[in-house]
């Protein structure tokens, strides 16, 4: 039933049961039937919630049959509250799992379509997927309200496709997705993968790592994206079984995010995989990504410009600065998006003759390699006039004893800001013992002056830390 010269669904492994391609075909194609008519009328764009199950992924190949853009609403309501403010009126498909949604849009002032079971679909052989010019992502809105991000099909396709050339995919092996495919990773490192490697994809609608456990031991899976924080929780938490020899894992573990040594460190001593970081935005897709042979990943880094990629670093990315210096991310590349909104009303990227002024500061060292150093605005300038990158003295943190993650943030006035800590840790942590460890390891104006333990970082729906519920909580301790 495969249509001819389409891409088309993989194959989904989710809560033991298989989805086969053609399964997923046919319900997409009887739901492009059953939404034919609502398109009929010509809209602008087209909305889906984009859970990760196989219901959302039949509904999204069948939305993306159709000459108009698509956006992707993330899981949570949350993210639905973005600046600009999706139109009112835009058609919201549902499939049955998610009727209850029909409601939360409506609210909105979308205008909801809930699909029934999938029937027989006509002519589901000559069906083309993935011919929609392009789709809508939000930013995670750790620093506000989310941004939609306007990415091409061709651009999203590409994103999937390079990581995996980039590691030399074998000829055999599927791919885990334990992200959210409302994100752009789990997009690209997941569905996106996928279909153009034409693999099964083993879909977790949520993270849970027993779950993820088993998949690995199955021994059936190469390649395995995910976030520092799964990462480490794989590292720490109790095996099925004792062993005296590492648990099986895919020979590719990929990163999105900072690694802390610890994590990695004891992620590679029990799995004897190394964790590839890989550095990328909505904006722009994967940048930068550790694709060495295991003996030669630098676990510390974001590895290496994917081709056709190019990274500068610099208040000017005409004019860089030279290796080694820590300063904001400049990214040129075909994959960089149209522009933040929704189609055609489209506010171009920030940059400098095809360069994009990323958010991100970070330092490039001589040979390539891509150290990020978080956020530009997460860097602090002291009222001395110092600039301190909050991730090298989270990383001073987090080579406490008992420190799993650590979340530095400026509290205070702006004009004289204080560097405070939050630190991750289920455990009793000494507080005076680590000022006295990062007071060996940092210059004085790099210290945290305020240090609170949690036993669990606020996050966002993305996994990363929720930088400004972490910022209201330290104020208080001033």
């Amino acid at each position: 039933m495969t249509p001819t010269g389409s891409h088309v669904p993989p194959t989904l492994v989710c809560q033991e049961r298989t989805w086969s391609t053609d399964e997923l075909i046919e319900a997409a194609a009887a739901w492009r039937d059953a939404a034919a008519g609502a398109m009929a009328r010509s809209p602008s764009f087209v909305a889906l919630p984009m859970a990760s199950d196989p219901e959302a992924v039949a509904l999204f190949f069948a939305l993306s049959c159709f000459a108009t853009p698509i956006v992707l609403l993330p899981a949570t309501l949350r993210g639905w509250h973005s600046v600009p403010s999706i139109p009112a009126g835009t058609p919201l498909f549902l499939p049955p799992g998610l009727r209850d949604r029909a409601a939360d849009g409506a609210r909105l002032g979308l205008r909801p379509f809930v699909l029934g079971e999938p029937g027989r679909p006509r002519n589901a052989d000559r069906v083309r997927f993935m011919t929609a010019p392009g789709f809508v992502f939000f930013t995670s809105g750790s620093t506000g309200r989310p941004r939609p991000v306007y990415r091409t099909t061709a651009q999203l396709v590409d994103a999937g496709r390079a990581p995996v050339t980039a590691v030399g995919f074998p000829s055999r092996g599927g791919l885990i997705g334990s992200l959210p495919l409302d994100r752009t990773f789990g997009m690209h490192h997941g569905l996106m993968a996928a279909m153009v490697l034409g693999r099964p994809l083993a879909l977790l609608p949520r993270f849970d790592h027993q779950a993820v456990l088993s998949l690995f031991a199955s021994g059936e899976y190469h390649y395995w994206a995910a976030t520092p924080v799964m990462a480490d929780v794989l590292g720490r938490c109790r095996l099925p079984q004792a062993a005296d020899q590492p648990h099986p894992a895919p020979p590719v573990c990929v990163i999105s995010g900072r690694l802390s040594t610890p994590v990695s460190e004891a992620f590679r001593a029990r799995f004897d995989v190394p964790l590839r970081q890989v550095y990328g935005t909505t904006e722009t897709g994967a940048v930068t990504m550790d694709a060495e042979p295991s003996h030669l990943v630098r676990s510390e880094t974001a590895g290496r410009p994917l081709p056709g990629v190019r990274v500068r670093i610099g208040d000017d990315p005409r004019t860089p600065m030279p290796a080694g210096s820590l300063g904001r991310v400049w990214v040129s590349s075909p994959g960089c998006a149209p522009g933040y909104g929704f189609p055609p009303d489209l506010e171009p990227l920030p940059g400098v003759d095809g360069w994009w002024a990323g958010p991100d500061a970070g330092v490039l060292s001589g040979d390539g390699y891509l150290a990020v150093a978080g956020r530009m605005d997460d860097c602090i300038r002291t009222g001395s006039g110092h600039i301190v990158s909050t991730v090298v003295v989270a990383e001073a943190l987090e080579a406490c004893p008992g420190v799993v993650e650590a979340l530095v943030v400026p509290v205070g006035a702006a004009a004289e800001p204080v560097i405070a800590a939050l630190l991750e840790s289920s455990r009793p942590l000494d507080l005076n013992g680590i000022r006295d460890h990062v007071a060996r390891r940092l210059p004085s104006w790099s210290q945290p002056r305020i240090l609170e333990q949690t036993r669990a970082l606020p996050r966002l729906p993305s996994g990363k830390p929720d930088r400004l519920a972490c910022m209201a909580r330290l104020e208080l301790s001033r």
